[in-house]
């Protein structure tokens, strides 16, 4: 999740409840990996289709502001968004790893708690907004 979110970084989350929007950073519990979970960003939302054509990403064919990523976004590919998920990114595009890429949409029910604040280190400490 590099540049928002740096190795050692401590940070704050509160319980998801409701909606969730896009930019949100999300934990969400990694399917191919019991017990490990996932922080990653929410790109896009229930009922929208996300396409990535040379390294950008679109969402309903329109480029995204993706003021957050860091690097190209590979392989080109479409995605469909079903009611109920949320389709999520790393930061770090060219590094990131099971995230809507190789994983496909994420269910909302399996998002437990949305990233708010960091807290360590202190340089570092703040809100983080979408």
């Amino acid at each position: 999740m590099q540049p928002a979110l740096l190795p050692g970084d401590w940070v704050v989350a509160r319980r998801r409840t409701g909606a969730l929007d896009r930019g949100d950073i999300v934990v969400f519990d990694d399917p191919s990996n019991a017990g490990v979970n996932l922080v990653k960003r929410v790109i896009g939302l229930p009922g929208e289709t996300i396409g990535v054509t040379d390294g950008r990403v679109t969402v309903d064919g329109a480029l995204l502001a993706d003021r957050w990523a860091t690097g190209t976004t590979q392989p080109d590919g479409e995605w469909i968004v079903p009611q109920d998920h949320v389709w999520v990114l790393g930061d770090n595009r060219a590094s990131s790893a099971s995230d809507g890429r190789q994983l496909g949409p994420t269910p909302v029910a399996d998002v437990h708690w949305v990233v708010t604040a960091r807290y360590w280190p202190t340089t570092r400490a703040g809100a983080i907004g979408a």
